[in-house]
């Protein structure tokens, strides 16, 4: 009966929650716009003369779809193209003279709605110190700062306010210069913010919620190791938000880093690291390179396909048979500033692959990406922007959550159903991965579930042998109490 009703609550609460933050795209230079209305796409001139919106850009829209916020990496911009009051240059101006007060970096902006009209705004960056200390040649050059901003739309009448400009959610930091996403809680209203450290596959996450962010720690993986170079990737969840994904432009390895996450705590488990296969074509103006180059990915809607980008090429993993397909080549003329980069999912459920350099006007686009090999349908150039004039340069798509992912069950309901300190029972080891020992609950009934509040197993024994379950976060219940149990 208690699993009835969570299922009920959670249809209730996945039917009320849609909406279109994200129908309405800013990219390339100026500031184009691109909005999508069912299966119409119309493309209109942006509003910013001399800004760049093609690698490290954001935008969201508000709940109908029209245009609300977006962001060239560094500034805050209204939907009349103008500055929001207090939203100009957030970055220090050491990094924002010297990078012409545009970012160039994927992924170094995003926009987080909260309730009330409240969003934050949340970009890592250097600090004149770092940046000072990566071109004396210190060698380290990632990211010190994780800044934060708050807006709040209800103030100027509507029109929106910085309330909170540049605050650190972390500093003296190592952190890459890309790969950061975010994914709605299970709770349907607050956000967890995943940003990759340095030279490793090591993840920092945070809690957003609507009265604060909470740093909820490091999550160490022994694999992959990306290399410094770290101008170029992209991190990305699945549409349910149960997958996450990463990659780096690196070594030149071609590794991606996948793993199972949980919406209700924040926790991946199951990695693994898979390598892109070497392709044919090399890069066209270093034929010594093998072209194994990764710089973006994406999931397919139905989960089953993981679309990884280089370069020169697109590949497409299969996730149940661990297969790989290519795609495509470049779709264009080989041209050392016309390559491909970031690629993220639109609300048509295609895929849209931007490019690097910024001279192209189209963005390519995979039409059918549930389906497996060539039957994908790659478009090249098939998001067109030539008819807004010379200054049409496309870039890639905004760096864009899925803003209309819905609440889930989170199991317990409610930290009330936990135990802190229970002199009654104890567990241990924990983590744990192997045997799990219980104490002080002889001959008593044990129940052990997952997140979702299955019922895995049931026992009056003293120790369980957990070795068969999967990395995650599980649940012991005992005397109507619960206590978390951490499967490593």
């Amino acid at each position: 009966m208690q699993k009835l009703i969570w299922l009920v609550l959670f249809n209730t609460i996945c039917f009320t929650c849609y909406s279109q933050f994200g129908n309405s795209w800013v990219t390339g230079y100026s500031g184009n716009r691109i909005l999508f209305n069912g299966s119409t796409i119309s493309t209109s001139i942006g509003l910013n003369p001399q800004k760049y919106f093609t690698a490290g850009h954001s935008s969201i829209s508000d709940s109908l779809g029209n245009l609300l916020l977006y962001s060239n990496g560094f500034h805050i911009f209204n939907k009349v193209g103008g500055y929001l009051d207090k939203g100009d240059t957030l970055v220090p101006h050491y990094y924002f003279d010297i990078q012409s007060g545009s970012s160039f970096l994927s992924q170094t902006s995003i926009f987080l709605p909260m309730d009330s009209n409240i969003y934050y705004f949340i970009t890592p960056t250097f600090s004149d110190l770092r940046y000072d200390d990566c071109h004396n040649n210190s060698g380290n050059c990632y990211f010190d700062l994780l800044l934060y901003n708050v807006i709040d739309m209800n103030a100027n009448g509507g029109a929106g306010k910085v309330i909170k400009r540049m605050q650190p959610l972390m500093e003296n930091a190592n952190l890459r210069k890309t790969q950061m996403m975010a994914c709605k809680h299970g709770n349907g209203t607050d956000w967890w913010l995943l940003k990759n450290e340095g030279d490793n596959g090591d993840v920092h996450t945070f809690l957003v919620t609507k009265d604060s962010i909470y740093d909820k720690g490091l999550q160490s993986f022994a694999n992959p190791t990306w290399g410094e170079w770290d101008i170029r990737g992209q991190s990305t969840f699945n549409s349910d938000g149960s997958m996450f994904a990463t990659t780096s432009h690196g070594s030149s390895s071609g590794l991606i880093f996948i793993a199972d996450f949980d919406r209700c705590y924040g926790l991946l488990s199951n990695p693994r690291t898979i390598q892109m296969p070497s392709y044919s074509q090399h890069l066209p103006w270093d034929t010594t390179i093998m072209e194994r180059l990764s710089v973006g990915l994406s999931f397919s809607p139905n989960s089953q396909f993981l679309y990884v980008i280089s370069q020169c090429n697109v590949h497409q993993f299969d996730l149940f048979d661990n297969s790989w397909y290519h795609v495509s080549g470049l779709d264009t003329i080989p041209n050392k500033f016309q390559e491909y980069e970031t690629c993220y999912m639109g609300p048509d459920n295609k895929i849209y692959i931007g490019n690097f350099g910024g001279l192209s006007k189209q963005m390519s686009r995979i039409d059918n990406p549930d389906v497996k090999g060539a039957g994908c349908n790659f478009c090249p150039k098939c998001l067109r922007l030539d008819s807004l004039g010379s200054a049409a340069y496309v870039g890639t798509p905004p760096c864009m959550p899925n803003y209309n992912l819905g609440a889930r069950a989170c199991w317990p309901l409610s930290n009330e159903q936990l135990i802190i300190n229970n002199e009654q029972w104890e567990l241990y080891p924990n983590p744990v991965n192997t045997i799990l020992y219980i104490k002080h609950a002889k001959g008593k009934k044990k129940k052990l579930y997952n997140t979702y509040g299955q019922l895995l197993l049931s026992t009056t024994k003293e120790e369980i042998d957990i070795s068969g379950l999967a990395k995650g976060l599980y649940f012991l219940s005992c005397e109507q109490q619960t206590q978390k149990v951490l499967v490593e």
